[in-house]
């Protein structure tokens, strides 16, 4: 099968009713799911056209984020969650080909 070349903005993406939980294994995020959600979309928005219609979200849930954390011994920063967002939008993207 042919492979698209078309670029996709991986994006580590949250859950509501996970951010009290997640704010204890990340406490670097913002205080609210509400602060974050707004910076996040605010984020796309200034990606612009056609770049923001690219973005995929990949929702970390904290038992995904638990495990990492136990299996590396590392803490759990924006960079990490960058890298499994990317991660997780690759393993996405290899299944639809």
């Amino acid at each position: 099968m042919e492979r698209s070349n078309v670029s996709v903005v991986a994006l580590a993406w949250f859950r509501r009713e996970e951010w009290n939980e997640l704010k204890r294994i990340c406490p670097d995020l913002h205080d609210t799911y509400e602060e974050w959600l707004a910076d996040a979309q605010a984020g796309i928005e200034a990606l612009g056209s056609p770049l923001k219609d690219q973005v995929v979200k990949v929702i970390l849930t904290v038992d995904e984020l638990r495990k990492w954390k136990r299996a590396t011994g590392r803490e759990i920063d924006g960079k990490v969650r960058a890298r499994l967002a990317v991660k997780g939008a690759n393993q996405t993207n290899s299944t639809r080909h």
